[in-house]
């Protein structure tokens, strides 16, 4: 008896039409645009247009550890495997070769082989109830009503008792992933980046706890336009993040949420922070639409260009720290924007020294979808100790205006703050040289022992000299 096995949502983790369209499009919206036009002759043609371009290679598909041992201890035990799929044949006949089955049935840019289609094919080659079938949707019910036995992958209870009705056996396999992983996947951990907005009150000495109230709700409205950054950016980004040592266990690389629903969700949570950014006020409006423009144009094509992209990530989180400022009421002084700007532009540039360290010690075959080499590796080390030493020029310049002598009563003490973002800037630098810093050096200050007693003695040098 042949074990069928489906391959959208099945054996893949995911829609392969959908993840080819949207590599498509971002590669090349003019190819997407010739495949729409081409899709106009039908749904087949569009997957045949799509594949064409050779965007979603069979090797960058996440496959279903369980569904693949299904077809493991079909084939130990003699039986015939194939692969039956509305995807391209192009690409399914690669992942037929891949997990060893012996024949395949798809679309063929005529037929879109998907429910009564598939149905129709299937009986042909094997018979009415001459096979068993794994799938995961409703579109596969026609197919169940002509199998013998089912598997069901990841289904709704709804599915499994229409299914039960329509063979003779019935078992379930999970799906990849978890409902957390949609948790996951809209990064909250790194909402405690949005922490910047409570900058500017803080550094105007204001003890007044209705400023901090306003800076909260800019953290609220940062952290649903944030997230919706970071799904866009992490789907444009699925194929390079699956070549990548640490990125692949991201829930959309990793397969574990679907790719739609997650779309979905990031634009709703762009629209909800953009509404409750005007309901603040037009100018934190103005600030939460222009870091998603910036968001969006680094995740769609700055970040493919040398330096832009690292003033662009920079920029990031100096508007978190002027979105701030507007929500509270407070002026962000013209000192505040440029030391926030020369330090995060030190720790764009720790990020992709890191990355280079990587490739040159092998974590990693290239810095994919960037455009650095590892021969930039020291062009990239001396911007980044540029920018730190700029920060702190930036602040010695600042501790010798009259705004600061009129703020501290003992101001010579926050000299001692010099010194102190020196060696923090260089350390950081350093480790990144090193290839000891993670992809995020924001992150890894965060967990960092030195960096919590940097900080800790910067705050404390600061309530010394008020």
């Amino acid at each position: 008896m042949p074990l069928v096995v489906d391959v959208d949502g099945t054996l893949a983790a995911g829609d392969l039409l959908v993840e080819g369209s949207l590599r498509l499009l971002v590669s090349s919206p003019l190819g997407f645009l010739k495949a729409v036009r081409r899709g106009l002759r039908g749904r087949a043609a569009f997957k045949r247009a799509v594949c064409q371009t050779g965007v979603l290679p069979h090797w960058a598909v996440v496959l279903n550890p369980e569904v693949l041992a299904e077809i493991v201890v079909a084939k130990e035990s003699g039986r015939s495997v194939w692969l039956a799929s509305g995807a391209d044949e192009l690409i399914v006949e690669q992942l037929a070769k891949e997990v060893g089955a012996d024949g395949f049935l798809a679309s063929d840019g005529k037929t879109n082989l998907v429910g009564p289609a598939k149905a129709q094919a299937l009986v042909e080659r094997f018979g009415d109830g001459g096979f068993d079938y794994v799938g995961n949707d409703r579109r596969d019910l026609p197919v169940w009503r002509h199998a013998r036995d089912a598997v069901l992958v990841g289904t709704s209870a709804r599915l499994q008792r229409k299914t039960r009705n329509l063979v003779r056996e019935l078992r379930l396999v999970p799906a990849v992933g978890r409902p957390l992983d949609y948790v996951r996947a809209l990064r909250p951990h790194q909402w405690v980046k949005n922490a910047l907005v409570f900058v500017a009150p803080a550094a105007a000495h204001t003890i007044d706890p209705a400023p901090y109230l306003w800076a909260a709700g800019a953290f609220v409205v940062l952290s649903l336009v944030a997230s919706s950054g970071y799904v866009l950016n992490d789907l444009v980004d699925i194929g390079h993040d699956r070549a990548h040592p640490t990125k692949l266990y991201r829930p959309l690389a990793s397969g574990s949420v679907r790719l739609l629903p997650m779309a979905g969700t990031a634009l709703m949570l762009a629209t909800v922070g953009i509404a409750a950014a005007f309901l603040v006020s037009p100018s934190m409006g103005a600030c939460a639409v222009f870091y998603l423009l910036v968001a969006t144009t680094y995740s769609l094509w700055l970040k493919r260009a040398i330096v832009i992209d690292v003033v662009a990530l920079a920029s990031l989180y100096v508007i978190r720290v002027v979105a701030g400022g507007v929500a509270a009421g407070i002026p962000v002084s013209a000192w505040l924007l440029a030391f926030s700007l020369f330090v995060f532009l030190a720790l764009a540039l720790v990020k992709r020294r890191t990355e280079l360290a990587n490739v040159a010690e092998g974590r990693q075959r290239a810095v994919l979808g960037r455009g650095y080499g590892v021969k930039d590796a020291g062009v990239v080390t001396m911007l980044g100790s540029a920018s730190a030493i700029g920060a702190v020029i930036v602040l010695a310049l600042y501790l010798q205006s009259p705004d600061v002598a009129a703020a501290y009563e003992r101001p010579e003490l926050l000299w001692l703050t010099c010194p102190v973002f020196l060696y923090w800037l260089s350390r950081l630098l350093l480790l990144a040289d090193r290839g000891t810093v993670d992809d995020d050096p924001v992150m890894f200050a965060l967990r960092d022992r030195a960096s919590w007693l940097t900080g800790l003695l910067v705050v404390a040098i600061g309530v010394t000299a008020i």
